[in-house]
């Protein structure tokens, strides 16, 4: 499944010698990378191999990883809703054997490709979709001709989701997830596809891959209802970086409190309406019709909505 000699290493860390397992996959000589590891790591014993049995006492681990608590933070239900659309690494990742690893550990070959444009970038909101169980990979891609913009609707955990509007020359830095046929299905219930979002196939060419040629379509969701209008004009995710951008750019904080002035005229604070439409479906559906009605949608969109039924229970 690798195109590339693997690095592994025995998780004992700390006190311990660390053991590097190099997978020898016969591709050439490997003398060269064991003593490289050695120069850069002379306390650790380092494992030349192609045994399987060998291979399996090892787990593939990057020195380098970050923090698990940057990756999978404990939010409240108010940290969750603003701090949207979560940390997302600019490096392949997978969950493999219950674990987060940076690299890619699947063959995608028969693997469904998913565009990411929002929170679905993040190993936090992958984790509360499938869990760290499924076996699932993400790789770096840029979108084409498309900013990232806040959608006219309210998830139900209070965060304003994103989706694609038309911008000729701009250029996004997002990730592709890597699903089985399984696992989009669960994806289409978690993004309520025929609610609040359609399935769409992307415009040939609106989307690279980073480290990888790949030349068959490319799949995503973008909002049905359509781009939420700020003053007239939709407004770009600050935290998604973005190159030849034609829209200001505000972060999620300062989305909802514009959101907020624009739905409500009593006096609260933030916390206190996302309490409500978190825990008041009805109330979240009343102001999910009422952006519906002042949604901007594009004249010329770079998708083409595909017909989907998924089974299950929707998350709206």
């Amino acid at each position: 499944l690798f195109p590339l000699p693997r690095v592994l290493c025995n998780p004992i860390r700390n006190f311990f010698m660390n053991t590097i397992a190099v997978i020898d996959y016969g591709m050439g000589n490997l003398h060269s990378v064991s003593k490289a590891l050695k120069k850069v790591s002379p306390s650790d014993q380092i494992l030349v191999t192609s045994k399987k049995s060998e291979i399996e006492k090892y787990e593939i681990k990057d020195y380098n990883q970050i923090d698990n608590e940057e990756l999978f933070p404990k939010f409240s239900p108010y940290k969750r809703a603003i701090n949207y659309p979560y940390f997302a690494p600019n490096y392949p990742f997978s969950f493999y054997k219950g674990k987060f690893v940076r690299d890619i550990c699947f063959n995608l070959e028969n693997r469904i490709p998913i565009l990411s444009v929002g929170s679905n970038r993040s190993p936090y909101q992958l984790k509360r979709k499938f869990s760290l169980d499924q076996d699932i990979c993400v790789t770096p891609a840029k979108l084409y001709d498309s900013e990232v913009v806040y959608a006219a609707s309210i998830s139900a955990y209070g965060s304003l989701p994103a989706t694609q509007w038309p911008s000729n020359g701009t250029i996004v830095d997002l990730n592709v997830l890597w699903l089985k046929e399984e696992q989009l299905n669960i994806m289409h219930l978690t993004e309520a596809v025929g609610i609040a979002y359609h399935f769409v196939k992307l415009k040939q060419d609106s989307v690279k891959l980073r480290d990888f040629e790949y030349s068959n379509d490319i799949y995503g969701y973008v909002s049905l209802a359509g781009v939420l209008p700020f003053n007239g004009t939709p407004k770009r995710l600050s935290a998604i970086h973005g190159m030849h951008t034609k829209l200001d750019n505000v972060n999620e904080y300062e989305a909802l409190l514009l959101t907020m002035s624009i739905l409500e005229n009593k006096k609260q604070s933030l916390e206190q309406w996302l309490t409500e439409v978190i825990d008041n479906k009805q109330y979240r559906f009343k102001l999910h019709k009422n952006l519906e009605k002042i949604a901007l949608k594009p004249k010329s969109p770079n998708w083409e909505i595909i017909d989907v039924k998924s089974k299950g229970d929707l998350v709206i």
